[in-house]
């Protein structure tokens, strides 16, 4: 029976959702669209690389198959770039919704992760990256953000 089969549909949508959330909050938070890109595709890789760690067969595996199975951005879920505050509800729904599951806490680490180094991907500000800050304070804020919607402490969000 795949992993799949042994989580309520609505879960398991809820889980999908979670990495495309995670990634368009963090994204979205500062910077214009081709820093979004950038990020974005940094979310992309990251899910390729839970792939080939051949991790189909564990949560995050499975959920990060079935998040480059059923691409576009967001899947069916209706979220977008534009609606930060639905992101961030997605992202509280997922902790909520690994609460109860035995590998829960390892994917809300990954969830955490995942924002940590989409966060990292840019640079900000400075003049040919003479004076750029490594991450822009309104992406610090936004992995605080989520790390308290994952209810994760605060010492996991570093």
């Amino acid at each position: 029976m795949a992993l799949q089969d042994k989580i309520e549909p609505r879960q398991w949508q809820i889980l999908c959702t979670a990495p495309w959330a995670v990634g368009l909050y963090i994204a979205t938070a500062v910077g214009g669209k081709i820093q979004e890109v950038r990020e974005l595709l940094v979310l992309g890789a990251a899910l390729h690389r839970a792939l080939e760690r051949d991790l189909e067969h564990d949560l995050i595996g499975a959920v990060a198959a079935t998040v480059l199975r059923e691409a576009p951005i967001g899947g069916a879920s209706g979220l977008g770039p534009g609606d930060r505050p639905a992101l961030l509800r997605a992202v509280t729904a997922a902790g909520k919704a690994t609460a109860q599951l035995p590998d829960g806490q390892h994917f809300r680490h990954w969830l955490m992760e995942l924002a940590r180094e989409i966060a990292a991907a840019e640079r900000d500000g400075g003049w040919l990256g003479i004076g750029a800050e490594a991450m822009h304070t309104a992406e610090q804020a936004a992995l605080a953000e989520i790390a308290e919607a994952l209810g994760l402490l605060d010492s996991d969000c570093r």
